[in-house]
């Protein structure tokens, strides 16, 4: 029997406050956003949501010290229950933060990418351009709705 392979997406913690939800009725309220990371079979994944739901540039070798063991073994572990080097998965989640940040605040871009863990504005740029194949200023004007401001909080 093949593990199931954790995702970005299963770990993943927003940046976000709240947000504006719609119920069944059709009313509006704010409903805060859980700073707490979801919970994995692994323990392993489950310190590096935590560590990564506290910061976004968290490391591998952050990782390995914090879980306590060598970091080849890190290295390794994570490969297995992710299918992924840790290095791409880090930067998939870092750019997953990035593009919420972008479509649901008027943080500057560099603050956007220091929040999202990117070491500079360049880098974050960089890679954004790569992964997306749009500029940051450019997905966050295709994406960002006009009522942002009213729809989510984030400091």
């Amino acid at each position: 029997m093949e593990n199931k392979k954790i995702t970005v997406d299963d770990i993943y913690v927003s940046p976000l406050k709240a947000k504006m939800v719609t119920n069944a009725e059709g009313w509006m309220r704010m409903e805060p956003v859980s700073p707490t990371p979801p919970q994995t079979d692994s323990p392993f994944m489950n310190e590096v949501a935590r560590l990564l739901a506290r910061d976004c540039g968290t490391t591998p070798q952050q990782i390995a010290r914090e879980a306590k063991i060598k970091p080849k073994i890190a290295y390794a572990l994570f490969q297995y229950q992710t299918g992924e080097p840790i290095d791409l998965f880090l930067k998939q989640y870092r750019l997953k933060t990035a593009r919420e940040w972008l479509a649901c605040t008027d943080l500057p871009i560099s603050e956007v990418a220091k929040r999202s863990g990117f070491t500079s504005h360049g880098t974050f740029s960089r890679t954004f351009l790569e992964a997306t194949g749009v500029s940051p200023t450019k997905y966050r004007k295709a994406h960002r709705p006009e009522n942002y401001k009213i729809m989510y909080k984030w400091e």
